[in-house]
């Protein structure tokens, strides 16, 4: 649907430059019987331009893409106005591309779940980035020797703890096993000590987009997800909800930021020679997972019975896993690059995410988490 959108902006500037040749002396288009003078074709080539600029952005996944889009259709309407027998087929393209401007224009207002977003994050870093003292050996050494060996990989020793981290990344999701597979990109930010977990992502259906919000402050989670930004299609809360996204904190604390573990309210247990459980409390919940790790000491999977499957009415118990692999360089640390998130209930396990992680930053002030 992006290439969609940039081709009928390409296009749709590209037709715009023929008025600009005729307004300008340049070409005789037989097609535009109208006149058009000087002034006019200065204007039908800045409307051209600002239709291409759009047409680029959108197809380079820049968010700004709207900004010239919508001053090119706004001009591009005027002048098909100012010459409609010639131009007022121009008026079906100006609406086509207006359809996905407003979606964009509607997460500028308040009440917009990209807004909320932006608020609580804001409100949560207000105090900027907080001391935070560096690692040691010394730090490590209450911890089992595969967490350890785990901090030492990612590169945790000589580097800040971490207050808070901000994480970007791609992903692939769908709701269940049979479903098709929706193309969508996050936005995340997490503090700890006290804990709170902010979680926004678009994704697209067919070409609709889909806004979800994940809200993790103090002793209370809830999830939100509403079609095209507009419509409540998924509303949820209490306990079960407040459980499972402390599995995701726990699950966060390990992937995004290992150094915070040295911090963090983990009580770990020896499971086998490559596995260690974690149990972590928060907001009056308990949860657990058994972490795994390859020879090499980097963390491979994550499993925990203690997250619940939310099918968008109602939530239910099943074991959660997260493979990883992929390990690079991310604001200075050695985190898993790619990863998948997978449900098995029933005897089936099936995957119903996949993540590729593209920036991660540390210590992060207000400015520099909005999405």
């Amino acid at each position: 649907m992006r290439l969609a959108l940039a081709f009928l902006l390409a296009l749709h500037g590209a037709i715009h430059l023929l008025g600009a040749a005729k307004g300008l002396g340049l070409a005789d288009v037989a097609q535009l019987r109208q006149p058009i003078g000087p002034r006019a074709g200065a204007l039908w080539l800045a409307a051209g331009l600002l239709l291409l600029a759009g047409a680029a952005l959108v197809a380079l996944g820049a968010r700004a893409w709207w900004a010239p889009a919508l001053a090119g259709v706004v001009l591009s309407q005027a002048l098909v106005v100012a010459t409609w027998a010639d131009a007022k087929w121009g008026t079906v393209a100006n609406l086509v591309a207006l359809v996905p401007l407003l979606v964009v224009l509607l997460d500028f207002r308040a009440g917009s779940l990209r807004s909320t977003y932006r608020r609580d994050v804001r409100a949560a870093l207000a105090s900027g980035p907080r001391a935070a003292p560096v690692v040691t050996e010394r730090d490590l050494a209450p911890l089992p020797p595969l967490v350890q060996r785990y901090l030492r990989r990612a590169g945790v020793v000589g580097r800040p703890r971490v207050r808070s981290v901000h994480a970007e990344f791609a992903m692939d999701i769908r709701g269940g096993p049979d479903e098709p597979w929706m193309h969508a990109r996050a936005d995340q930010v997490e503090l700890f000590a006290p804990n709170a977990r902010l979680f926004f992502m678009r994704a697209s259906r067919r070409g609709v987009p889909v806004d979800v919000l994940h809200r993790y402050v103090g002793d209370r989670a809830t999830m939100e997800a509403r079609v095209a930004g507009i419509v409540p299609v998924t509303q949820l809360g209490g306990r079960a909800m407040t459980r499972s996204e402390t599995v995701t904190l726990l699950n966060d604390l390990c992937v995004f930021a290992p150094a915070a573990l040295v911090d963090a309210p983990v009580t770990w247990t020896p499971v086998e020679d490559d596995r260690v459980r974690a149990t972590f409390t928060n907001a009056g919940e308990t949860v657990s997972a058994v972490l795994a790790f390859d020879a090499s000491g980097d963390l491979v999977d994550f499993r925990s019975d203690d997250r619940l499957r939310a099918d968008g009415v109602t939530m239910r118990t099943a074991t959660w896993t997260t493979p990883l692999r992929d390990y690079r360089e991310f604001g200075g640390a050695r985190l898993a690059s790619r990863g998948e998130a997978r449900w098995t209930e029933g005897g089936r396990t099936w995957t119903y995410g996949r993540l590729v992680l593209e920036r991660v930053a540390y210590n992060v002030a207000p400015s520099g988490a909005t999405p």
